[in-house]
């Protein structure tokens, strides 16, 4: 607020938008965008953010997150869960000596979204419950693809019979959740080249959107803000494990 003066900070309050994104080109078009940018680059750093993480757990899994953190996907360690899933269907003991090629193809592979050694949250628990639900409802993306190779959509199912839909809440640090939502280009790259990066950018949307819309609360909104990590989430990040109904 300190960037603003009374008179645009009036504007922008008496300017009541009906997109969300309205308001940040609103935003965006005063002269200073470059300093309340770096302000909220600033301010992010200096806090602790909330990430979310959505899957389906047993409570033996629930419990080694509490003590081991969440580890980054490693598809042979995923081989004794889906084991324990797909065996239950009829056909199981025609496709099992595929499993180890399948793995192998959406694991280090990297087929299906390059996510062997990463760990993902979100930004937003309303976009994993309601926008993109489908870890809640059949666990981890990776395990998808494998059950649906071997067995198709009735192996995905199995996915859905076992565990419960778990939500996982991490306080990251701000430099690195604020690295983590950027993970191709830094910071100072993006700030080089004019550009608002990623978790900024949805930060100063809902602030701004707020300003003419008082009752408006950014936990309502459904957002696709991802963050990657490229090692394991200590357990002292992890300060919920809740399940859901989905």
């Amino acid at each position: 607020r300190p960037l603003f003066s009374e008179t645009r900070l009036y504007n922008l309050v008496a300017t009541p938008t009906e997109f969300v994104e309205d308001a940040l080109d609103q935003l965006f078009n005063l002269p200073n965008k470059e300093a309340i940018i770096d302000a909220a680059v600033a301010w992010v750093c200096s806090d602790t953010i909330a990430g979310y993480h959505g899957t389906r757990l047993t409570h033996t899994e629930a419990d080694s997150i509490r003590v081991k953190g969440l580890l980054p996907l490693n598809a042979c360690d995923r081989r004794g869960r889906l084991e324990r899933v797909l065996s239950r269907h009829k056909r199981w003991p025609e496709v099992a000596g595929k499993l180890e090629g399948v793995l192998q193809i959406y694991g280090p592979g990297n087929r299906a979204g390059h996510r062997e050694n990463q760990v993902h949250l979100t930004l937003s628990r309303s976009g994993l419950t309601k926008g993109f639900p489908h870890y809640l409802t059949h666990g981890a993306e990776f395990d998808q693809h494998v059950a649906f190779q071997l067995l198709g959509e009735e192996g995905k199912e199995l996915l859905g019979q076992d565990g419960e839909a778990t939500v996982i809440k991490a306080a990251v640090p701000g430099p690195k959740a604020l690295d983590s939502a950027n993970p191709y280009f830094s910071i100072e790259c993006k700030r080089a080249r004019g550009e608002c990066p990623n978790l900024i950018n949805e930060f100063l949307e809902s602030w701004s959107y707020e300003l003419a819309h008082p009752n408006f609360q950014c936990r309502t909104l459904k957002v696709d803000c991802g963050m990657i990590f490229r090692s394991a989430l200590p357990a002292a990040w992890i300060v919920g494990i809740d399940t859901v109904r989905v």
